[in-house]
This record gives C-alpha cells, structure tokens and sequence, in this order.
C-alpha cells in the first residue's frame, strides 16, 4: 500500500513536470536593427579622438532618405572649437542590418560593423574600434 501510494506521488510530479513543459515559454527573437530606431536621431560620441590624437565630439545623423551628417567637434584653446560637417549618403551592408556602409561626396567609404541601435544606445566598431553613441535627446 505505502509502495503504491510513492508511485501514484511520482507520477502526479511526473504529469506536473510534463505539464508545466508545454508550450514555448522561452521568447525567440531577435532584436534586430531598425531604421526607424537608428533615423532621425543626433547620436554623439564624447570620447571620439582624432587622427592626431586631438579628442573632441564625434556625432552622426542618419535620415530614413539615405542622407545623412556628420560632424566633428575639437576643442581648441579660449573655447574655440575646429568643427567639420560632412554630408554622407549611407545604407545597410545586406539584410542583417548589422553594418552601415556610409560615404563622402568624394567616394570615400566608411564602415560602422557590428552596429545594434537600442532605445538610447549605438553601439559599433569604427576602424576596428569599439565606439558607443549616445542620442542627444537622453537624459540619464
């Protein structure tokens, strides 16, 4: 009697287990990048430094048109700045939208690799350096 009563306790956790193993409860998504989340935003890069070691502002605006700008900002004595804009035209490398291809109206090619764009974040590698933007609009 007490045996059966052990094996009626194990299949009732048995049946429980299989139960509760029913169904997709794990999410299974990706979070892809977006054109909307990675448009019309100003992200900025406080830590950029230059070809000459001069370290300044790096920023990016990418338009859902294939437009876009770019600025950099290099603080220079009494509060004076050397800024550059360039226009750029960009677009995704392939599919994945995991590298943005962008050039210069003189033909010059730049490349932001494993880029994933998130609600405030951009995050890429530039040259081969890891580099994380901010949108101008975010107040920590």
């Amino acid at each position: 009697m007490k045996a059966l009563k052990n094996v009626r306790i194990w299949m009732i956790c048995l049946l429980t287990l299989n139960l509760t193993s029913c169904g997709d409860d794990i999410v299974n998504y990706t979070m892809e990048n977006t054109d909307e989340a990675l448009c019309n935003k100003l992200w900025i890069d406080n830590d950029y430094v230059n070809k000459s070691g001069a370290s300044g502002t790096y920023q990016l605006r990418f338009f859902s048109d294939g437009n876009g700008e770019e600025r950099t900002i290099i603080p220079e004595g009494e509060g004076g700045s050397n800024t550059i804009e360039r226009s750029i035209t960009w677009k995704w490398t392939d599919a994945s939208k995991e590298c943005v291809q962008y050039a210069y109206p003189s033909g010059t090619v730049k490349y932001l690799d494993n880029v994933w764009v998130r609600e405030h974040y951009l995050s890429c590698e530039m040259d081969g350096q890891p580099v994380t933007f901010v949108e101008a609009n975010y107040q920590h």
